[in-house]
């Protein structure tokens, strides 16, 4: 199962554009989006330099959700109720005998003790696995969001948000509902090939190179796990794009970041924004 796109939650546009950043626009009425990955390295900076460009155009930075809230007690109280277990229960009573032994013995041969994770439900016990790897790696927290988070917030730049944080705890506490096993042994197997996969993702990412990112990210999961595609993308960009036909309405100029597979293939942002007669283009300054 392809649970990189955590990293990277692009469009059919082109195979080989400059960089994830297009116009949208509509006679007088523009504003930018960019395909954003949430996990990048120290040496991933500076960013493509049309993403700086955007940001000093526009007046209002928009995310997928307002990160502060994310870190607000009660919220992080919701997450921590969602994805633990309460009274007796563990990780165990969730997944097959065969399944939880291969996880131990994977978190044994990466130094960590399967105990450590007997209260996790199996989302945030798989999200854990791939963070705890992500660090190995060396990669930041600071991705494309919380860099221009933090800048437009120096700035005094007006910030806005598509969804709330509690529908993200939503799309977390549901992930992989009724495949439980299948998800803890499919990331177990994607941890094995997690470098290759993101120096992959990152040079499709900074070449705008859609055909790529949709065959990463996109098709396997579209054909593999259906439901999956449709909680973490179709629904969600259904619910975005009209807000971001309102923010077309406005005077102000806004640039949208969003995980960069939201923009692609025909249920895709990009797709649904012409099918309304908006126009698409690269962003290239």
């Amino acid at each position: 199962m392809r649970y990189l796109i955590l990293l990277c939650l692009l469009n059919p546009l082109c195979t080989f554009a400059e960089t994830s950043l297009w116009r949208v626009s509509k006679g007088e009425s523009e504003l930018f989006i960019g395909g954003t990955i949430h996990l990048l390295s120290t040496n991933d900076y500076p960013l493509p330099k049309e993403f700086e460009a955007a940001y000093k155009k526009a007046n209002m930075i928009v995310f997928e959700t307002n990160l502060q809230n994310l870190a607000l007690p009660e919220i992080q109280k919701e997450l921590k109720t969602r994805v633990t277990y309460k009274g007796k229960k563990t990780l165990k009573d969730d997944l097959n005998p065969e399944t939880y032994k291969v996880l131990a013995k994977f978190l044994t041969s990466k130094g960590l003790s399967i105990e450590a994770f007997s209260r996790l439900k199996p989302p945030m016990a798989m999200i854990t696995l791939l963070m705890v790897e992500l660090q190995r790696l060396g990669l930041a927290e600071m991705g494309v969001d919380k860099y221009f988070n933090e800048k437009a917030r120096a700035d005094g730049k007006t910030l806005g948000e598509l969804e709330s944080a509690k529908v993200q705890l939503s799309v977390i506490e549901n992930m992989g509902k009724g495949h439980e096993d299948e998800m803890i042994l499919s990331t177990i197997s994607e941890m094995k090939k997690l470098a290759k996969s993101i120096a992959e993702m990152k040079t499709a990412w900074r070449q705008g190179d859609a055909k790529t990112l949709e065959k990463i990210g996109i098709a396997p999961m579209k054909k593999d796990y259906p439901e999956l595609y449709q909680l973490l993308l179709v629904k969600r960009n259904n619910a975005w794009v009209p807000k971001i036909k309102a923010l077309l309405k406005t005077p102000e100029v806004e640039l949208i970041l969003v995980g960069a597979l939201h923009l692609i293939g025909n249920d895709g942002v990009f797709s649904q924004l012409r099918a309304l007669g908006y126009s698409v283009e690269l962003f290239d300054k």
